[in-house]
């Protein structure tokens, strides 16, 4: 059973196949989580009915899509061709040896003095990311979306009023060297409308669990307009009684709830009806700028079948 070091020591290059074989699975899966610890190569999510979703298993042996988009953006990124004649190089495996993440992908979480306001409002949501053990895309060609429920977008108000676009849908990415970059930062919200939270449901409607997923293709919504569309398990509240919150609402897991990332196509003052549960952009122009942001991401560009990362943040705890 050879492990990375060992394949390397062994000398010469290797193949995808090679690193399917069961005599080479140490290897193939040292190297992807070495690729998942980089911030580079998805981890899977998981979670339950008890349970947040968050990141789960690092590697799974298996050479996809997502794994070829992690090799070759290490590959870019460390300018060492991972491919010759359809092996993966040498020197490629021995590049990925010695790489880590402090080193080849640097993530500056504190403030820094000549920090902007944007800058600093990233470092606190990736901050809050990091101490729940999130997962965070570290490549400057990868784009991280995070909403944050109850907060303005100077990040300084978290009242939570219903009905109203007081929540935000962000964007970040990390740029070469570690410093952030919030490329998105516009007026959403992760909750109901009060009209559609009002009429009858046998179970409540629903309303999503805090927690980080990868859990959306592009697609569309309502067969109306591109969005990102839920394709996998996402964590729910049924707000049965119809009062707002959470607390003691039955919780479900499943795929098949149909809470889309979308968009109003008219700009209103208050959600309404645009929401039933989804996660909703406030403004078609805004909408149309975030999908094209997030399409424009290495793993969607390689791999049109991507399955979006997400995280959804209580923005009452981001208040620091």
């Amino acid at each position: 059973m050879a492990t990375l070091q060992q394949l390397i020591a062994k000398g010469g290059d290797t193949t995808i196949s090679n690193l399917n074989l069961p005599e080479n699975q140490p290897a193939g899966l040292e190297i992807q989580t070495r690729l998942c610890d980089l911030g580079l190569l998805d981890p899977s999510f998981t979670g339950s009915v008890a349970n947040a979703f968050g990141p789960g298993q690092k590697a799974d042996g298996a050479f996809g899509a997502n794994s070829m988009t992690a090799i070759f953006e290490f590959s870019r990124l460390s300018g060492i061709p991972y491919f010759f004649n359809g092996q993966i190089r040498h020197d490629w495996l021995m590049a990925l040896s010695l790489a880590t993440p402090l080193v080849n992908l640097p993530l500056s979480l504190h403030p820094l003095p000549d920090d902007s306001a944007s800058v600093l409002l990233a470092k606190r949501i990736l901050r809050y990311m990091d101490s729940k053990k999130y997962w965070i895309a570290r490549s400057p060609n990868m784009y991280n979306i995070v909403y944050v429920e109850g907060m303005n977008a100077e990040g300084n108000n978290f009242h939570d009023p219903a009905n109203q676009w007081n929540d935000r849908r962000m964007v970040v990415r990390i740029l070469p060297g570690g410093q952030p970059e919030l490329v998105c930062n516009f007026d959403a919200t992760t909750e109901p409308g009060i009209p559609v939270r009002s009429k009858p449901h046998a179970l409540g409607i629903a309303r999503i669990a805090f927690g980080q997923y990868k859990s959306w293709k592009v697609g569309m919504h309502k067969n109306k307009q591109v969005a990102l569309r839920q394709s996998a398990d996402l964590r729910i509240h049924r707000d049965k009684d119809a009062n707002g919150f959470r607390t003691g609402d039955k919780i479900f897991v499943g795929s098949d709830f149909a809470i889309n990332q979308h968009s109003t196509t008219v700009k209103t003052s208050t959600v309404g009806d645009w929401s039933a549960g989804c996660l909703v952009g406030r403004e078609w122009g805004e909408h149309l700028a975030f999908l094209a942001t997030v399409k424009s991401d290495v793993r969607y560009t390689m791999n049109a079948d991507y399955q979006f990362v997400t995280a959804v943040i209580p923005g009452d705890e981001l208040s620091m």
